[in-house]
């Protein structure tokens, strides 16, 4: 029954590729601003979780002063 629901769907055969593309997408992004993010806020931020007396500094944009 419900094999029928979803089969009269128009274009649901591209449901399956268009998710598998917004996954690997996201997962992509998410690589790159990795790997583009500045470590030491990273760290900084990372230290902010275990230490809570632990005061963020201003990191310097580098964009900024150019």
């Amino acid at each position: 029954m419900y094999k029928n629901v979803i089969a009269d769907i128009p274009g649901i055969e591209y449901y399956p590729i268009v998710a598998l593309l917004f996954f690997f997408g996201f997962f992509i992004g998410l690589m790159v601003w990795y790997f583009r993010a500045d470590k030491q806020k990273l760290e900084s931020i990372a230290l902010m979780a275990i230490r809570e007396d632990l005061v963020l500094e201003p990191v310097p944009n580098s964009a900024e002063g150019n």
